[in-house]
């Protein structure tokens, strides 16, 4: 009885290690792991990340774009926790450039951004059996600026 527990502890090592070997190897002879793609895809604007548990409502979303100017809204449905849509958003827009302005918090939350001449304005309610989301960009002028004289670019 004792050998064939032994046989089966052996048998598992060595399985276990030869599962744990698998996989390509760079130059050095180190193992290389694939870089899985970042949970996140682009609707309109490419400079504003959505997660994959997100749906496009297409009924409800439009953009607008002209030579100059693109604004739209993109209504999006899924089953995400709110304070972890938060945190994905405060996080992801930074990472593309956006700066932080202002969050509002009660039921819903709403996160403002701003980036170079337009802004983007983020809505999440949570609904019994999901959470919507809005997100709006548009153009952004800096009145400051406009009273001094300088016009926006």
């Amino acid at each position: 009885m004792r050998k064939i527990i032994i046989l089966l502890f052996v048998m598992l090592l060595t399985f276990s290690g030869c599962a744990m070997s698998k996989g390509s190897k760079n130059q050095e002879g180190q193992p290389q792991y694939k870089s899985e793609p970042p949970n996140q895809a682009f609707y309109g604007f490419p400079d504003v990340p959505i997660p994959k548990e997100l749906t496009l409502v297409h009924e409800s979303s439009f953009v607008y774009e002209t030579p100059s100017l693109k604004v739209g809204v993109l209504v999006f449905d899924g089953n995400v926790e709110l304070q972890s849509l938060e945190n994905y958003f405060r996080i992801q827009m930074v990472k593309n450039g956006w700066k932080f302005i202002n969050s509002f918090r009660y039921k819903d939350v709403v996160l403002n951004f701003t980036k170079e001449g337009k802004t983007c304005n983020i809505k999440m309610s949570r609904n019994p059996f999901s959470t919507a989301v809005e997100v709006w960009v548009g153009p952004y002028t800096d009145k400051e600026n406009i009273q001094k004289g300088n016009e926006p670019k």
